[in-house]
């Protein structure tokens, strides 16, 4: 999957669901006025949450980055909502 293709669905506030190497993970868009952020986590683990793409792109698990993550994933192991 294209980097392009996570900034749009990140920039329209979608939910993105996905599964790599066995794991789940999330990407949700969190508005509250000045305090937006972009919360990343594992499935029922603490999230990770940031102020920009950018910085989403470089949060790490266990040495791979979510950019990397979402290049290696095919379609069928993403859910957007």
């Amino acid at each position: 999957m294209t980097k392009e293709l996570l900034k749009e669905y990140v920039d329209y506030g979608r939910e993105i669901e996905f599964k790599y190497n066995e794991k789940m993970y999330s990407i949700t868009y969190s508005p509250a006025d000045q305090d937006d952020y972009i919360s990343f986590c594992e499935f029922y683990k603490e999230p990770t949450n940031v102020k920009t793409f950018d910085e989403l792109l470089e949060i790490s698990r266990e040495g791979v980055t979510v950019l990397q993550m979402w290049e290696d994933l095919t379609e069928d192991n993403i859910w957007i909502y």
